[in-house]
């Protein structure tokens, strides 16, 4: 899906991206490493995957938006973003090429 919206210059907003991932071990690991809070981490991984990605996170307060909007200074290395991505959400993982696949059918756009 990320692929789609990069080709065809689309913004992809992801749709409740935290609930899941900030519970997985390498996001944990990088969360520690970087003294950052896991939902920072994730954030951080969003914003590093693709500049087409555009996070919405909510918030709950001041002291929460400000958290979010650090999480924007948070520097994963390529083997942070590789591990968190191996482990995020596989099942979505189906679910957005097959919604990839669909999107490509209706705009007349050829598969990799």
């Amino acid at each position: 899906m990320i692929d789609l919206c990069e080709q065809e210059q689309l913004v992809f907003l992801p749709w409740a991206p935290i609930q899941e991932t900030d519970r997985k071990v390498p996001v944990a690991v990088a969360a520690e490493r970087h003294g950052v809070t896991e939902h920072q981490v994730v954030l951080a991984w969003l914003l590093a995957i693709s500049p087409q990605i555009l996070p919405i996170p909510g918030t709950g307060s001041p002291a929460h938006a400000e958290q979010n909007i650090a999480a924007a200074s948070v520097e994963l290395t390529p083997d942070e973003v590789d591990a968190i991505s191996k482990g995020a959400l596989p099942a979505r993982g189906r679910a957005g090429a097959m919604i990839s696949g669909l999107l490509r059918r209706l705009a007349g756009t050829p598969a990799n």
